[in-house]
């Protein structure tokens, strides 16, 4: 099977694995709103999004790691018992500091006990998540989240009606319980899938420091990437706020998270299903497929910025405006198409930086996104005194396309030099 057929197979399982569960807690929704009250479920859900910044951030350098470094290990089985221990040395590590900041902030110490033990099975989650990935169980995953869906709504709902305890230590009961069961499902499958591909293993077992090192040197910088990229997408809003008023950054957020989250709902499964293909067809050498594959689905995002661009203008925007309670205006349908757009460019910059992960070349995209974001902060700053409303999704725009340019400098520099030549 060929890198493009197989990405193919593995996009529609982890797409389906993404679908199920949105569904899932799309309709639980409204039943858990009706239980806990506005303020309830907004803080809930506040404090359950706190849990998962504070995992990318603290632990968000080692999934990356062992989806670029299980291929070339020559011993699968350690590796994966020594990421998952490196995983679990982390975050006990973290355990008691995190414990004791939130009891400061909270002042509840249960409370505080709950959100350090989410975070720590969350971050043993997401790194079976990127052993699976690793070993090609996309199928599995579809059963997992089900399990981990399933299993939280189940929980959550037995304990919010039958138990007396609070509604914040009910729901973080029934995550840990939901993330601990999608964990184990998981972990017996990689296993199985171990012991059937590599029952024969003769090399030596990893060296946890020597893990450690590897995986600090290039997962670390990502970490720090995951930061930018997330203030990239923040801080238009931010500044908009301050400057426009919320009323006007309101309709933006509004805008923004349904266009951008729709985009990112069909494409986020590319890189999930894609990375671990790129690793193995780079250890062994499969340069010609790796750019192949590569420019196929760089082509295909055009395309699909193509057809959302005319969809969107065409007839789209209205529907928009209908759905989220937007002003229908000039202004806010150009807003929609310019958020399309850097979405899209964002989405390829994801595919151009491959190359640079597959070389472990992580600090140089790290050092490009600052520019970026650097760029961003620069382009609200000199045009400070303007009042449009059109300023902030134009810097959002500004960061995605100089990103998009800097990473992709090296490949433009080539496609010239051999024009030139042709021309010559």
């Amino acid at each position: 099977m060929d890198l493009f057929s197989r990405f193919k197979k593995d996009y529609i399982n982890y797409l389906v694995s993404i679908i199920i569960p949105v569904i899932i807690t799309a309709a639980s929704i409204p039943l858990f709103k009706h239980m806990l009250g506005s303020a309830g479920y907004g803080n809930f859900s506040l404090t359950f999004n706190s849990v998962l910044l504070c995992t990318g951030i603290l632990s968000g350098w080692i999934w990356p790691s062992i989806l670029r470094y299980f291929p070339a290990s020559l011993h699968k089985k350690s590796f994966v018992q020594k990421s998952m221990q490196l995983s679990c040395i982390t975050q006990l590590i973290f355990f008691l500091p995190v414990l004791l900041v939130v009891w400061y902030i909270g002042n509840d110490l249960l409370l505080a006990f709950f959100f350090s033990l989410t975070l720590f099975i969350t971050s043993l989650q997401f790194s079976v998540l990127a052993l699976s990935q690793s070993v090609f169980l996309s199928k599995k995953s579809i059963y997992a989240e089900i399990i981990r869906t399933g299993s939280y709504i189940s929980c959550a709902l037995l304990l919010l009606k039958f138990s007396a305890i609070g509604y914040m230590y009910a729901l973080f009961t029934a995550v840990i319980i939901s993330y601990i069961s999608s964990f184990t499902y998981l972990y017996i499958q990689i296993n199985r899938q171990l012991v059937k591909k590599y029952q024969k293993e003769n090399a030596a077992e990893e060296n946890l420091k020597e893990l450690f090192r590897r995986f600090m040197h290039y997962g670390g910088p990502l970490s720090l990437w995951f930061v930018f990229g997330s203030a990239i997408s923040l801080v238009d809003k931010y500044f908009m706020l301050k400057r426009v008023g919320g009323e006007a950054q309101g309709n933006y957020q509004a805008m923004f998270d349904f266009l951008s989250k729709s985009i990112t709902f069909f494409i986020s499964p590319v890189v999930t299903s894609l990375f671990p293909l790129l690793t193995a067809a780079f250890e062994k050498g499969e340069r010609k497929e790796i750019r192949k594959i590569l420019l196929q689905i760089i082509l295909f995002e055009f395309a699909g910025l193509l057809a959302a661009g005319i969809a969107y203008w065409w007839f789209g925007a209205g529907w928009l405006f209908a759905l989220v309670h937007t002003p229908d205006t000039f202004d806010y349908k150009l807003t929609g198409l310019i958020i399309i757009v850097a979405t899209f460019i964002w989405q390829i910059a994801m595919m151009v930086q491959k190359k640079y992960e597959l070389q472990l070349r992580s600090r140089h995209i790290l050092y490009m996104l600052m520019t970026a974001f650097l760029v961003q902060i620069l382009f609200y700053v000199f045009f400070r005194q303007s009042s449009s409303q059109l300023l902030y999704p134009l810097g959002y725009l500004l960061s995605t396309v100089v990103y998009l340019l800097l990473i992709s400098f090296s490949d433009i520099v080539i496609l010239i030099k051999s024009f030139l030549h042709k021309v010559k």
